[in-house]
């Protein structure tokens, strides 16, 4: 490689930050990831639990309105039996007997179907219950979460802060037309925009794009030997470079997050 290369090596420098950036970036994402699915999971308890109330406030007025009626014909019966002893006549007795009978009949009914109520309301209080014990175990999963992530995010964005500036430097050195196809494809590959041509130098019968694994040939290995400037992988778009040129460039630049 001769030494007036810049293309390449410029690029590759820009590569090694964006690769951390990348990384960092996931693992940003992943913690941020889980609280988001947790806090989630929370709010979907609650509102189960708000559904839950609204039900069982429905159904304690069902109920009260079940009981309002048993009373008032309950009361009824009994001054329908009053009324059989001022009867003067063996039809007016039957007639209200007949009554009685029918009215006690509907008040089965109704002290059937309140049971089944207040039944269904105790499962019912039951079941908020218990979603109200999971919910303060979910929130307090999210307290400890967010106490055990808030160190590390700091950390993270710390991390994403310093190799952004660092990455906006690195790009000044990097010829335009080249920063251009560049960043065109960060944007497809996030973190994997260039790729090593792999080969042996005692097998150059197969040679690859270490991005996609396709053939390549001794074209792509010259032209990034004699020439400063971009070539790509047919197959992938991924910007090409040998392992040497990567080489030189740590060599010569170091830990690009220091």
């Amino acid at each position: 490689m001769m030494a007036s290369f810049v293309t390449i090596p410029s690029l590759l420098a820009l590569f090694r930050i964006d690769r951390e950036l990348h990384e960092y970036q996931l693992a940003l994402d992943a913690l941020l990831k889980d609280q988001v699915a947790l806090e989630a999971k929370i709010g979907a308890i609650a509102t189960d639990i708000n559904q839950q109330e609204a039900a069982s406030l429905k159904l304690q007025a069902s109920i009260g309105a079940q009981d309002l009626d048993l009373k008032t014909r309950q009361a009824h019966i009994e001054k329908m039996r009053e009324a059989l002893n001022s009867t003067k006549t063996n039809k007016e007795y039957s007639a209200i007997l007949v009554q009685i009978s029918a009215e006690k009949a509907e008040v089965s009914k109704l002290e059937a179907a309140m049971l089944e109520n207040m039944e269904q309301l105790e499962k019912d209080q039951a079941t908020t219950v218990a979603a109200r014990e999971q919910l303060a175990l979910q929130q307090g999963l999210l307290a400890t979460a967010k106490g055990e992530s808030e160190t590390r995010a700091t950390e993270l964005r710390g991390h994403l802060d310093r190799l952004n500036a660092l990455r906006s430097g690195h790009a000044t050195k990097v010829p335009a037309e080249a920063l251009k196809q560049y960043d065109r494809l960060r944007r497809k590959y996030p973190g994997d925009a260039m790729a090593p041509v792999e080969f042996d130098d005692d097998d150059l019968d197969n040679i690859s794009c270490g991005g996609c694994f396709m053939a390549l040939n001794m074209e792509d290995v010259n032209q990034l030997r004699g020439r400063d400037e971009i070539r790509r992988c047919n197959a992938c778009s991924r910007i090409l470079y040998l392992p040497e040129t990567l080489a030189n460039e740590k060599a010569h630049a170091g830990d690009p997050r220091s």
